[in-house]
């Protein structure tokens, strides 16, 4: 599949460095930054223009809104955030996080998207290996239980709170059910789920972690959904999550819903008590899974 190219034009261009569209006409025309001359002379910028310019200047004065500049420090993340370079940039939110700085981890994510970079490449190539990072650390004994809590739930803060910028169609086409079994503690997973499909026009009713299976036919009955995604990070009770499902299973077939899951939980459930629609591998499988015309078009 080839990507697609983003092209931003002179006003995006300007909002993302910080200047008025007349300079950015000015320093195209002296060649100073890069620029795609449309048919009709109009100027398109590709990401490469806008990082290389920022990496030839040694003193730029200007700020740049991905990313508060504050100092050269922030004038190399707003860089690197311009490149895509996903790399650099989980070291650096890995620090955040741990600083519980979650105004400037959003900063980190909302700079990305803002710049374009679709959200399913955001959290397969920054969050979840951000998310994966921290779970190392406590698994070597380099940070406690605690702390692992709280730079957890500081990156899923920051990611409710990116929900806020997030481009939402007006239009929905029909209702997805996403939740978690009744012990599972981890709903990060299934937050960014929630974003990628919202934003590609879908209905989301958002249970959660711990999600109650007490009336949950109720739901089915109130919102025939047309998906059900279930994740599940972590299996405590094998027992319990194995009859969930089944029960969950039995309910789509009933109502005609389609069941989709992902998780490394679902290692320890077997799941012949339903048709599985799609298992989930990662936030692009899941993005093309519920966009298939995307794929087709490449």
């Amino acid at each position: 599949m080839s990507a697609k190219l983003q092209y931003f034009n002179s006003q995006e261009a300007a909002k993302i460095l910080g200047i008025n569209v007349s300079t950015i006409k000015r320093w195209t025309d002296e060649g100073k930054l890069k620029c795609i001359r449309s048919a009709g002379g109009h100027r398109k910028f590709l990401f490469h223009h806008l990082a290389d310019f920022l990496e030839n200047q040694n003193q730029v004065k200007s700020k740049v809104s991905i990313f508060p500049v504050e100092n050269t420090t922030d004038l190399e993340i707003s860089r690197y955030i311009l490149k895509g370079d996903f790399d650099y940039l989980q070291d650096f939110a890995l620090e955040l996080a741990l600083s519980c700085d979650r105004n400037r981890l959003l900063q980190v994510f909302k700079g990305l998207y803002l710049a374009q970079f679709p959200l399913h490449e955001i959290y397969d190539k920054l969050v979840t290996k951000l998310l994966h990072k921290t779970g190392e650390l406590w698994e070597q004994g380099r940070i406690s239980v605690a702390q692992e809590h709280i730079t957890t739930q500081t990156v899923r803060d920051s990611l409710i709170r990116l929900q806020a910028v997030i481009n939402i169609p007006a239009k929905k086409s029909s209702n997805i059910m996403c939740l978690n079994f009744s012990d599972e503690l981890h709903d990060i997973a299934l937050k960014m789920v929630d974003h990628i499909l919202e934003s590609s026009g879908y209905n989301i009713l958002f249970s959660g972690q711990i999600t109650p299976m007490v009336d949950i036919e109720q739901l089915f009955e109130t919102f025939q959904p047309e998906y059900v995604c279930i994740s599940s990070t972590v299996v405590w009770d094998q027992k319990k999550s194995q009859q969930e499902f089944d029960e969950l299973a039995g309910l789509c077939k009933k109502y005609g819903s389609k069941l989709c899951i992902g998780g490394s939980g679902f290692e320890k459930i077997d799941l012949t008590a339903g048709r599985v629609e799609g298992i989930i591998e990662s936030f692009s499988h899941l993005y093309l899974f519920f966009n298939p015309e995307i794929e087709e078009k490449n």
